[in-house]
């Protein structure tokens, strides 16, 4: 009777037992997707290169033939970009040059790169809607526009104006991606991209990151590879004077929220620049710091000495 009530008393408690065994297991899965890893990137101590009375966004690229980096940035009244060189890309003070500008209208955020010897401007016409422009030029002091077309002022079946901005083009193979902040819809901001094979002609927007909100802090996207992941820097998180925060994907196309990595603050609108040396350098512009500034940029993912 004793070993019949024993039996018993298994077959009823081995349901709960099994289902306490579930949940602990589950338990356990949901707090490591819960708390992801952190990753070793560090900032070092912040150092100005150029005081101004105001200071945005903006663009460095060296230029092999003067010898020079030349940066380009948001100046007070946003309708022209001031052009700044200097022998160092450390150097304390830098000089300035002829501002770039456009017809005097409102312009934003630019953004340089080099292709077969042309330098492509990217940048944000402000109007409704705004628009992606480029210019050209082979030196970084005289520019062109290639057409007064804009390249795309996108729009969609939920709104005429996606108010694309602050453009950023990175090489990924044999072709270019464009990210960009923009509106899916009235209301949410997301990060945008399109790609392109001549850096001319870029295809429909797509979204590569998205947090369904209202606020537009998917600012400034900026890109880089190390080894087979993909880090993606956005600004004003919170919007408008939030942290830079920092995601990483082993995919150029696509970073979650829980990518998350690392988050700086205060920053604003860095661009990731890599000196000569090959030391790594976070710029920071803020139009509070009336500053431009540079960091030391520590990846320690043992990718370099």
């Amino acid at each position: 009777m004793k070993n019949k009530f024993k039996i018993l008393l298994v077959f009823i408690c081995l349901p709960a037992l099994l289902m306490q065994i579930s949940c602990i297991e589950k338990g356990k899965s949901q707090k490591q997707k819960a708390t992801p890893k952190m990753d070793t990137i560090a900032i070092g101590e912040q150092f100005n290169i150029y005081k101004m009375p105001y200071a945005y966004d903006h663009s460095i690229i060296y230029n092999a033939n003067d010898k020079k980096w030349h940066l380009y940035g948001i100046e007070l009244g946003n309708r022209t970009f001031i052009h700044l060189t200097a022998d160092s890309l450390t150097q304390r003070g830098w000089q300035k040059h002829k501002p770039f500008s456009y017809k005097s209208e409102e312009i934003w955020a630019p953004h340089i790169v080099k292709n077969d010897e042309v330098y492509y401007m990217y940048y944000t016409n402000i109007g409704v809607p705004r628009e992606i422009r480029l210019a050209t030029s082979k030196d970084l002091f005289e520019w062109k526009h290639y057409s007064d077309e804009p390249l795309f002022a996108f729009k969609n079946e939920h709104t005429n104006n996606m108010k694309n901005k602050d453009p950023m083009v990175f090489k990924h193979g044999g072709q270019w991606i464009m990210y960009y902040s923009m509106m899916k819809d009235a209301k949410h901001w997301v990060v945008g991209y399109s790609t392109s094979n001549n850096l001319i002609d870029w295809s429909d927007p797509k979204i590569c990151f998205d947090e369904n909100t209202e606020e537009p802090n998917v600012e400034s996207p900026y890109v880089v590879k190390r080894g087979k992941y993909y880090y993606m820097f956005l600004s004003a998180r919170p919007w408008p004077h939030g942290a830079e925060e920092i995601f990483k994907s082993e995919s150029p196309f696509l970073w979650e929220s829980k990518d998350l990595v690392k988050s700086i603050n205060p920053w604003h609108a860095a661009e990731v620049v890599q000196d000569l040396d090959g030391k790594w350098y976070l710029s920071r512009s803020s139009g509070n710091e009336t500053d431009f500034r540079l960091a030391p940029l520590y990846w320690n993912d043992g990718l370099e000495n």
